[in-house]
């Protein structure tokens, strides 16, 4: 039997890390264990120390304290010194050996996207932006995982690769098991950057990426974010429930910048975490049926006083933003604000105290 199990070891060595771990573990306690119910029974030992002298003879400890005394015994002692050793120094090489697979297994993308409620990028957009959406995003969330799809790199680059909470998959867009594989339906963003934006035909293929994750997640639970290459294109996206951004923003920067001078750095300053205040939404509730006058003068007398500070930037209503809406436009319950402050400020008792003040005078 013991020579059938060294020919069955040899076969298998070049099973997958994973399979041949749990052979050769399961191989080694099947030894130990036999050699421990016939020393037992054959030095007429109790069950403790019949382990006892198991361990001590396959580990190469042997303290010997207790040794076999009758030639069976020793005959036994001695086959397991020859296999059970080797065995055990094995397992310990298809553990080392599963652990060096299971990390170039994730460095290649092989291996299933282990984090929820993080984000995930289709297409990586290339070093300079992955870093700095990395960066900007962590100054926000400081340990979320971000997992990168792309079926056109083989690995990640060495800088992106060695941050924390950083994943890869390599797959295809059309391959269903890319999506299982991101776990796209647990995760509460999706991105998808175009092929190559200098392209304005690479629309169509993110087009084509959305309608097939749109089949995998709960828009209502999972963002979808898409870069539009060119606004042309628009119209393929009519009926997607995803929200785009478009690709010419560094564009409208520049035209904004040559016609109102330092208007650039304010969009900088408003867009990049690092920088300080950011957008936040918020959602009306109590102050529903004041107006966008009254909404500003209540803010500036709530805000008086206390550490908090913010701008009022735009309404949102029915996914169309007014940035610059009538002083005597209502605020209607479920418009969404977008205010220029900090990620503590606390704007459900800011809205309290705007909505006790309006009560108040009238």
């Amino acid at each position: 039997m013991i020579l059938n199990l060294i020919k069955r070891f040899r076969v298998h060595k070049e099973a997958e890390p994973l399979v041949w771990l749990k052979k050769v573990f399961f191989y080694t306690i099947g030894i130990n264990l036999l050699f421990a119910i016939l020393f037992k029974y054959i030095e007429s030992v109790t069950w403790n120390e019949a382990i006892w002298q198991t361990w001590q003879t396959a580990t190469t400890v042997g303290y010997g304290n207790a040794p076999a005394e009758t030639l069976a015994g020793r005959i036994i002692t001695m086959l397991l010194s020859t296999v059970s050793i080797a065995f055990v120094g094995a397992l310990f090489s298809a553990a080392f050996d599963y652990k060096e697979f299971y990390k170039t297994q994730k460095k290649l993308g092989f291996m299933k996207n282990p984090h929820k409620d993080g984000y995930i990028i289709f297409n990586f957009p290339g070093n300079n932006v992955a870093k700095h959406f990395i960066d900007e995003l962590r100054v926000v969330e400081k340990s979320v995982g971000i997992c990168f799809v792309d079926d056109n790199i083989n690995e990640l680059p060495e800088e992106i690769a060695h941050l924390p909470n950083i994943h890869f998959i390599k797959g295809c867009p059309l391959q269903k098991e890319t999506y299982q594989k991101a776990e796209v339906q647990n995760n509460k963003t999706v991105i998808v950057f175009p092929v190559d934006a200098s392209k304005s035909n690479s629309d169509g293929s993110t087009k084509v990426t959305l309608d097939l994750l749109e089949r995998f997640v709960d828009t209502s639970k999972t963002r979808l974010l898409y870069i539009l290459v060119d606004m042309a294109n628009l119209w393929m996206f009519e009926k997607s429930k995803a929200t785009y951004i478009s690709s010419d923003l560094s564009v409208l920067a520049i035209v904004q910048e040559c016609q109102d001078p330092y208007s650039a750095l304010v969009i900088e300053d408003l867009l990049y975490n690092t920088q300080g205040a950011n957008p936040m939404t918020v959602t009306v509730d109590k102050i529903a049926g004041i107006s966008w006058k009254e909404l500003q003068l209540s803010l500036f007398q709530v805000l008086e006083g206390t550490k908090h500070s913010c701008n009022l930037l735009a309404i949102i209503r029915d996914g169309q933003s007014n940035s610059c809406p009538e002083a005597s436009e209502v605020l209607k319950k479920g418009d969404l604000l977008s205010l220029a402050t900090y990620l503590d400020f606390p704007w459900e008792e800011i809205e309290a105290k705007i909505q006790a003040l309006t009560i108040d005078s009238q």
